[in-house]
């Protein structure tokens, strides 16, 4: 195949797209879905569910909501932003003070069970855990609150794990 006929059949296929599709953002979100792309929303769907949320900025400049859940205070992290704004993905973590019990073997034993959340340890013997999710398009209210109710349900498990493996 020439190189000229390659050209066409690729502009072929870019006229083929819907029209605003190459220009239309994966973050954009729809008025009534929550998503990292409108922290606003993340606020509101907390507030919902009966949890504290203040937004606010990390570090970097990106948006970041304080909040606290099963006795932990936690923060909910935007990623894949672009210029602070139009974020696709959030990540809920919350952070432990340093204990020397708390080792790489104590931390693999916890993700060795689990599947949507992840410890990771630091060399001082600080602890956090991490939970990751996509919102590209939105996620609906309810499966919103599906992603919280895992997040709390794990937080209290890390309590128990905690409690067992600590002490």
């Amino acid at each position: 195949m020439t190189p000229f006929r390659l050209s066409l059949i690729s502009a072929g296929l870019t006229l083929s797209l819907p029209a605003g599709a190459a220009t239309e953002s994966k973050a954009d979100c729809a008025a009534d879905m929550v998503c990292a792309a409108n922290p606003q929303s993340i606020v509101a769907a907390l507030q919902k569910a009966g949890y504290t949320a203040e937004l606010t900025k990390d570090s970097l400049g990106d948006p970041m909501i304080n909040s606290a859940a099963a006795g932990y205070t936690f923060s909910v992290l935007f990623y894949d932003c672009a210029d602070h704004l139009k974020c696709e993905s959030l990540q809920f973590q919350a952070s432990f003070d340093p204990n020397e019990k708390v080792t790489a073997d104590y931390v693999n034993k916890w993700n060795k069970g689990k599947r949507f959340v992840r410890a990771a340890v630091d060399d001082k013997h600080e602890m956090d855990l991490r939970y990751d999710v996509a919102t590209i398009g939105g996620l609906n209210p309810a499966n919103f609150r599906d992603v919280l109710d895992w997040w709390t349900s794990l937080l209290g498990d890390y309590s128990n794990f905690a409690s067992q493996n600590l002490d």
